[in-house]
């Protein structure tokens, strides 16, 4: 009798179990949901990007009011050069007639921390989707402003979003 009834309970629950039928849902970022149906619409382009060498935030920027710097002006507000001795010592070359610059500044720390650029991507609705993958190493003496720039063409537009990647 105890074989009977447990035989018919897993017969109901393999029953009920297949009849649960959700739409597939795929993650596009942490802040939507996309079902996968509509990820055609929603379409990935890389965008051609050169990561900007040897340049520091200064201390007199609190925050960073928008990440897409379209000017000389307003990206050495924010920067200053970093030549260093060697081949690769001069900062990188910023031609702001052709391009402009992607920042994304974290907050002061102590740690070494390193920003490496994942990808930097355009869906069809023209959002800008930076990924980056944070390094934190061991504790430092002094104090850092993690940083990265990068370059893209002046014809690149639209609302720009950080995502970190783990």
């Amino acid at each position: 009798m105890t074989i009977k009834l447990g035989m018919v309970a897993v017969v109901w629950f393999v029953i009920l179990s297949s009849c649960q039928n959700k739409p597939k849902v795929e993650a596009v970022d942490d802040q939507n949901i996309v079902p996968t149906e509509s990820k055609s619409e929603t379409q990935m382009t890389d965008i051609p990007y050169i990561v900007a060498k040897n340049y520091f935030v200064k201390n007199t920027v609190q925050k960073l009011d928008h990440p897409k710097i379209e000017t000389a002006e307003q990206f050495n507000e924010i920067f200053g050069m970093a030549t260093t001795m060697g081949k690769d010592g001069k900062p990188t070359e910023i031609d702001f007639e052709k391009q402009n610059s992607i920042a994304l500044i974290l907050p002061e720390t102590d740690m070494a921390t390193t920003i490496e650029v994942v990808s930097l991507q355009k869906n069809g609705h023209g959002k800008i989707t930076f990924r980056y993958k944070r390094t934190v190493g061991q504790k430092q003496s002094f104090t850092i402003r993690p940083n990265v720039v990068v370059l893209i063409d002046k014809s690149e537009n639209g609302d720009i979003a950080f995502l970190e990647q783990p």
